[in-house]
């Protein structure tokens, strides 16, 4: 099988960057607002629509943005971000977003072969 390199303008990945990173933010002042209600199946659905339409190296960039969109989201929700147990939380959490990165850029490679 020949491999297709997926090569993309830089226009269109500054694109979907912003309205990525917006749309991160907006979920991130939502789930301020909640406050412990979990939003991560929306987190989730916005990376994998990202690493679909671009590629995983911007994933991971878009798994910090969610990293730190949930950290200030705690934060000024007055969590106890110092705890061990909220660190653990995070690393779990950090772990989930890599995977289900990965996954969708092997998935999407593997569909596209």
């Amino acid at each position: 099988m020949q491999e297709t390199s997926s090569n993309y303008s830089t226009y269109h990945l500054i694109k979907v960057f912003i309205l990525t990173t917006i749309v991160i933010s907006i979920i991130g002042y939502i789930d301020y607002i909640t406050g412990e209600i979990s939003l991560d199946i929306l987190y989730l659905v916005c990376l994998g629509v990202a690493v679909w339409y671009t590629n995983t190296f911007l994933g991971i960039l878009f798994v910090i943005e969610i990293m730190l969109a949930r950290t200030l989201a705690d934060y000024y929700d007055h969590i106890k971000i110092g705890s061990r147990s909220y660190e653990y939380y995070l690393l779990n959490y950090l772990l989930m977003y890599f995977i289900a990165c990965i996954l969708v850029g092997r998935l999407k490679k593997m569909l596209s072969d």
